[in-house]
């Protein structure tokens, strides 16, 4: 059995739509958050990501409005850790409509 080396307590987030943003929040795909910590989350990424993705990104939870800096940490196919470095903050709702803009969630 592989030890669990979280820093902390996750919880399920039932599969909420969220998206990966590059570099000033650029858009890089849709993705899911299967479940997030305070240190970190696990996302389905619905784009090919077996492309180059930025080490540090920008992950963005629609539920919440939230967005939080990233690194990932692993990558299993369309599966990601990512540990989070720093955000949590409320994005608002001029923001979430730049972020939005021609892409939709899942």
């Amino acid at each position: 059995m592989r030890a669990d080396r979280r820093g902390a307590a996750r919880r399920t987030t039932r599969l909420r739509p969220g998206k990966l943003l590059g570099a000033a929040d650029g858009f890089l795909c849709d993705c899911a958050v299967v479940d997030r910590s305070a240190r970190g989350a696990r996302i389905r990424a619905f784009a090919p990501v077996d492309r180059v993705l930025p080490e540090v990104l920008t992950l963005y939870d629609e539920a919440e409005t939230r967005r939080w800096t990233a690194r990932i940490v692993w990558a299993r196919g369309a599966e990601l850790g990512l540990a989070i470095e720093a955000g949590g903050e409320r994005v608002s709702d001029a923001e979430r409509h730049r972020i939005a803009g021609l892409f939709y969630a899942v």
